[in-house]
């Protein structure tokens, strides 16, 4: 007999991602409610935290890391610590709104490799509204103000912030059918872990974060965006496009814009309104067409991995 394909629940799937982003909307407000902390070391504790919370649960569960786990991780967690180091750093030396609109790019990206390497199916209509969400996330950072802190730097280390997490994204992608999410999240936490402690403790000459209330933002960034947020994110893979879901992610700088007038006291004017409004409707658009896909539908087929 047959062996039925595995069932699609495209709705589940945009709301796990929708989640994932709200959670992920706020990281840039938490780095700067601990300014004083360097970007490297806040990176390193948000990165170790959130391993040892996941693999804890996970071995609650019963069941045990794997090497062969480790070893299809090992590209997923190099390019999320190299995303993790890389934006946490551009956050200490560009404004928040360019390392949000720099990340926000990651769509172009993922359209040009989706296709070819998925056999997803990208359509104009998609593409036109990747477009107009990204120029309403343009319009969100034009209308941003208050943001003290820019360089040229900083808006490097975003652009290899990108390329990063568009690696990971895709690193992710390849492995979705051969290992389960929880299990694929925490040993690319193990190995994301590794490759960032050298690299905070050589960049930043110190790991002490400072006193309790810095570990309490610390504790809280790695459980939420470390843990949940990416463990939706991976579950969500085998339910949605890889297009669909970075397209969706492009909400993460309109919820960045609006925690930091809820937390920060920064303003929100008519500029920053409309291009929140532009993003909303293209990723409200997405998440419609997302769930209209019939619910057995399998998803693409990985390609083997060695």
């Amino acid at each position: 007999m047959l062996d039925q394909a595995p069932v699609r629940r495209p709705v589940a799937g945009t709301v796990a991602v929708l989640v994932a982003v709200s959670v992920w909307g706020g990281v840039a407000v938490v780095a700067r409610l601990v300014d004083e902390i360097d970007g490297l070391v806040l990176g390193f504790h948000r990165m170790w935290i959130g391993a040892a919370s996941t693999l804890v649960a996970f071995y609650a569960t019963g069941r045990r890391l794997r090497w062969r786990s480790l070893r299809l991780a090992l590209l997923g967690g190099l390019a999320f610590a190299l995303d993790i180091v890389l934006f946490f750093s551009a956050l200490k030396h560009t404004t928040v709104a360019n390392a949000t609109v720099v990340g926000a790019l990651q769509p172009a990206l993922v359209l040009v490799v989706a296709g070819r390497m998925f056999g997803e199916v990208v359509t104009a209509r998609l593409v036109a509204w990747s477009v107009v969400a990204i120029a309403g996330v343009a319009v969100v950072v034009y209308g941003s103000s208050g943001a003290p802190v820019w360089s040229v730097r900083g808006d490097l280390l975003a652009c290899g912030a990108l390329l990063a997490w568009t690696a990971y994204f895709i690193a992710s992608r390849r492995v979705h059918d051969v290992i389960p999410p929880f299990e694929y999240l925490t040993a690319m936490l193990v190995v994301a872990t590794v490759v960032v402690a050298p690299i905070a403790l050589l960049g930043s000459g110190r790991l002490d974060p400072g006193g309790a209330g810095e570990w309490a933002w610390i504790a809280g960034l790695a459980i939420g965006s470390g843990g949940l947020g990416h463990l939706l994110i991976n579950w969500a893979h085998a339910h949605i496009d890889l297009s669909v879901m970075s397209l969706l992610t492009l909400a993460v700088p309109v919820v960045a814009v609006i925690s930091a007038a809820i937390f920060l006291d920064e303003g929100i004017g008519w500029v920053q309104v409309l291009g929140m409004a532009i993003v909303l409707l293209a990723v409200g658009v997405v998440a419609v067409q997302s769930s209209r896909t019939p619910a057995g539908a399998p998803p693409e087929p990985a390609p083997s991995v060695a």
